[in-house]
């Protein structure tokens, strides 16, 4: 027969177990929460990036829109530069363009600057070179077609000639 400490000793060994399986059971559940928390913090950086890809392509395509724009009021500059109803009609152009580029703006689409003068490959593509003996080699003699960034990705490369000696 078991005296009072043997139950004791029985019981207490009994309650310690309980309470360890207790305690794997809750750990077991912790880590499937902590990995289901994981799981929805990827899924939610995922749909945060393909958001950001689909504001990005919207923003190239109304890019296309700003160099029509520009194409435009370069032929009517080469064409029509002194008829009146014509410069008007560029100013309007112009206005409706200023209010594209700031809506652009606002969502943070940047054009890309060359405050050096030099071209960076990881700016711009070299679209023709000319030789200046007075210039060093990579300066930009103009932008053909800028670049731009949307909070810091490349949307466009700019479209530059450059001296090359």
């Amino acid at each position: 027969m078991l005296g009072d400490n043997d139950l004791c000793m029985k019981s207490n060994n009994c309650i310690s177990e309980k309470i360890n399986e207790y305690r794997s059971e809750v750990e077991t559940m912790i880590q499937g929460f902590q990995r289901q928390i994981l799981e929805q913090e990827h899924k939610i950086e995922e749909l945060k990036n393909s958001k950001e890809r689909e504001l990005d392509t919207l923003f190239k395509d109304l890019l296309s829109v700003v160099d029509a724009y520009e194409k435009a009021e370069a032929r009517l500059d080469e064409q029509y530069s002194d008829n009146e109803a014509v410069i008007k009609a560029k100013k309007r152009f112009s206005t409706s363009k200023k209010k594209l580029m700031e809506i652009l703006r606002k969502n943070g689409v940047s054009e890309i600057q060359f405050p050096d003068g030099y071209a960076k490959m990881d700016d711009c593509q070299i679209v023709e070179t000319e030789p200046d003996a007075t210039k060093e080699n990579d300066t930009i003699i103009s932008i053909e077609k800028a670049g731009f960034r949307r909070n810091g990705r490349l949307l466009r490369l700019a479209d530059v000639i450059v001296v090359k000696n």
